[in-house]
């Protein structure tokens, strides 16, 4: 099922758009910060949203930032190789 693209929505109200998972976390842009909301918070997804239901907003934003400094990590040429790039 696609998680990525889509609207979250949490008590009726859009939180944000799914942008990846990571660690069993659904990665989502909010505003201009990252959060980690853990996949197990997921209730429904359907073809333009996800709907989730509570969940630790502290732990969330700490995920988030985790991503943010795995994401930004700088690729090797070895790594783009490898890739096929």
């Amino acid at each position: 099922m696609e998680m990525i693209c889509k609207f979250v929505v949490k008590d009726g109200k859009i939180i944000g758009e799914s942008i990846d998972v990571f660690e069993n976390n659904l990665i989502v842009k909010s505003g201009s910060d990252f959060i980690g909301i853990p996949l197990e918070s997921v209730v429904e997804v359907d073809k333009e949203r996800i709907t989730v239901k509570d969940f630790d907003e502290s732990l969330a934003k700490e995920v988030g930032k985790k991503w943010m400094v795995e994401k930004s990590k700088p690729v090797s040429l070895e790594e783009l190789e490898k890739m096929g790039l």
